[in-house]
């Protein structure tokens, strides 16, 4: 059994997240190794995965270190290996990847841990970069600063931990409203407002039949979010959502800062030299590849044919109109 009594020959510890003493390490005749989700010396500490995919790197990677006692992924380096990451990889995606990759990654220094040892390396200090640990604050959105490209590297990063979030302003409350099912739009996904260029970012737009809220963002991207919690309340779908915040011809927005209820929101500040994107250009901005897991794409596709329904019953209700319309001024 692995009882007080068991005796082992080497230690093997990944994210363990505290010191270990000299004399744990010590207590293995072959002393201690670390699995680490980086490329080290780069992203030491807590949250490699989420500092990679914030900082849009192309690649990052697993490292087994030796295990250093007085700090944090300082040890001598004996194996990586790198791997690409893809844009649209969320910080499960990678998580569980990189656990396969780091495992088998494990099992061949074990195998050759003379060989490893006796070629390891020294990190390079000079290269070294630190993570810190994230709080709900690093998931705020900021309407007046970040594109829908940034809000989703930001959900990717922080996907299964911390959501992203904003204010909502409703009549005299200000709520905390959480976005949990986030995705970019593209060109083939038609505005929900033909001129959605025209309102703030960070606008709350909808349609009936739609099962996602639509959010201009300040460069002219679009996000869809189908999934919300507000503050004390139990989750809601897109529909849910806007049945309950988005009344009849008014336009609510989401805010980067809680405002004074006392008072009227303030009004939207741009940037500086802010130019506002052409319709077109603004439209396609992120038509390009994205990543997405086996059951992600077959998501996908099923929200995809949703969006066909919605859109083709849209057309089906006006073409109706249309006719009793038409069929009320003939019998005038």
């Amino acid at each position: 059994g692995y009882g007080a009594n068991a005796r082992f020959d080497i230690g093997v510890v990944a994210s363990f997240g505290a010191f270990l003493p000299q004399r744990i390490i010590d207590s293995f005749p072959q002393k201690m190794i670390n699995l680490h989700p980086s490329l080290l010396p780069k992203y030491r500490g807590p949250t490699p995965i989420q500092t990679a995919i914030l900082n849009n790197d192309s690649h990052t990677g697993v490292t087994v270190q030796e295990v250093h006692p007085k700090r944090y992924d300082a040890g001598n380096i004996l194996a990586q290996v790198p791997f690409e990451l893809k844009l649209g990889m969320t910080r499960v995606d990678l998580m569980t990847q990189l656990g396969h990759l780091g495992g088998e990654l494990a099992v061949r220094v074990l195998q050759n841990l003379e060989y490893m040892r006796k070629n390891s390396i020294v990190q390079n200090e000079e290269e070294a970069t630190l993570t810190r640990m994230f709080t709900s604050g690093d998931a705020k959105i900021r309407w007046e600063d970040m594109t829908a490209m940034d809000v989703m590297r930001m959900h990717w990063a922080h996907f299964g931990h911390i959501a992203v979030w904003s204010f909502l302003r409703v009549k005299n409350k200000v709520l905390t409203v959480k976005m949990t099912d986030i995705e970019l739009a593209t060109s083939f996904d038609d505005p929900l407002e033909d001129d959605y260029l025209s309102f703030r970012p960070g606008s709350c737009l909808r349609k009936r039949k739609y099962n996602y809220v639509e959010f201009p963002c300040i460069e002219g991207g679009r996000l869809h979010v189908r999934g919300f919690t507000v503050e004390g309340k139990q989750p809601r779908d897109g529909l849910q959502f806007a049945a309950g915040y988005i009344k009849k011809n008014k336009t609510p927005c989401m805010l980067t800062l809680s405002p004074d209820c006392k008072r009227p929101t303030p009004n939207f500040v741009y940037p500086e030299e802010y130019k506002r994107p052409s319709h077109m250009a603004a439209v396609k901005l992120y038509d390009i590849p994205l990543y997405h897991s086996k059951s992600g794409l077959v998501r996908k596709l099923k929200l995809k044919a949703e969006a066909e329904e919605a859109k083709a019953s849209e057309k089906s209700d006006e073409s109706k109109e249309t006719e009793e319309s038409e069929g009320s001024k003939a019998s005038e």
